[in-house]
């Protein structure tokens, strides 16, 4: 069966602004997102997945960023260039954003009714108590009824959680977008948590795009994921091959700090040295300084992605697909 594109970023680029003029975070970032697909975008603090995100849906103060070039394409139209009219009419209704801090993304001084009512009436959709109850019993939430009057400060972050949730769904949007969903509340609810986004995805058929750090969220959650470092994609592929089989010794570290810590070893296994920060970046492998397998074909330029078979990734080694080791 072929997949069609729910949404396709190609060849993004964004800077933000310092003293010293404008200094570039995403690099040429390139990611296709399937209809009805739950993709997982992983990597470190400060690897970029959290800044391509928000520029889908223009979530970054004007004066702080440029887009300085690329294209991001939902449902055959362009979204870069949009007036913030058009833009509004996609945010929240066509695409809606989780963010990462369920209790930060409420206001503290509204009730949740009040708060889910304000998500319809922006967007021209009837609004009535019963609608945001059901919409509240969608996520697991029973008793809408006492919740509808209560303040976020009342609620547990699992609770909060499960209302930002509901609030993204209110008006069935195409795509989700959630920001590290399981990064603020209790190891307990975070299964919970992600079960109720597969749930979502299943009954609606929902695109989603899960950012995370976490190889245990995309493992249980995601068709695909995407792995980012230094504002560049590194590897892209299907979770499940992808676990099975890395292609860029990048992935192949994250995946062994992962097996370390579920095997309960003594001596957990780490990543040397930190990634680099955008003052760092270099026309170079951004991985080259942490990375075992390095010689000086890294230090030439950014590799170009290597394409075998559904997988694509940036490594310069000639033994693609084999045991690095």
């Amino acid at each position: 069966m072929e997949n069609n594109s729910a949404l396709n970023i190609k060849d993004l680029k964004v800077s933000f602004r310092n003293n010293r003029g404008f200094l570039q975070v995403i690099r040429g970032v390139d990611i296709e997102l399937n209809e009805g697909e739950i993709l997982g975008i992983l990597g470190e603090s400060g690897s970029g997945k959290t800044v391509t995100a928000s520029t889908i849906l223009r979530l970054i103060e004007d004066d702080t960023y440029r887009i300085d070039s690329g294209s991001i394409v939902f449902n055959n139209k362009e979204l870069i260039g949009l007036n913030d009219k058009e833009m509004r009419d996609i945010r929240g209704r066509k695409i809606s954003y989780v963010f990462q801090d369920p209790t930060g993304a409420l206001n503290p001084y509204k009730s949740i009714g009040k708060q889910l009512k304000e998500v319809l009436k922006v967007h021209g959709e009837s609004f009535s108590k019963e609608k945001i109850i059901q919409g509240l019993k969608k996520v697991g939430i029973d008793n809408g009824e006492v919740i509808y009057n209560m303040y976020p400060w009342q609620l547990s972050g699992g609770l909060c959680q499960r209302v930002v949730i509901a609030m993204s769904t209110l008006c069935s949007p195409e795509i989700i977008i959630a920001d590290e969903p399981t990064a603020a509340i209790d190891a307990s609810l975070q299964k919970k948590v992600l079960d109720l986004f597969k749930d979502i995805h299943k009954k609606n058929n929902t695109s989603i795009i899960i950012i995370t750090h976490d190889f245990d969220v995309v493992k249980y959650t995601c068709n695909k994921v995407v792995i980012m470092y230094g504002g560049l994609v590194m590897e892209e592929g299907e979770t499940e091959e992808v676990l099975k089989s890395p292609k860029h010794p990048y992935t192949k570290e994250l995946i062994k700090c992962v097996e370390s810590l579920n095997k309960n070893e003594k001596e957990l296994y780490s990543l040397d040295g930190k990634a680099p920060s955008p003052e760092e970046f270099k026309n170079q492998c951004p991985f080259y300084d942490r990375c075992k397998y390095r010689n000086d074909k890294c230090l030439e330029k950014i590799p170009d992605f290597k394409i075998v078979g559904n997988r694509k990734f940036r490594c310069v080694l000639e033994k693609v697909g084999e045991d690095f080791e």
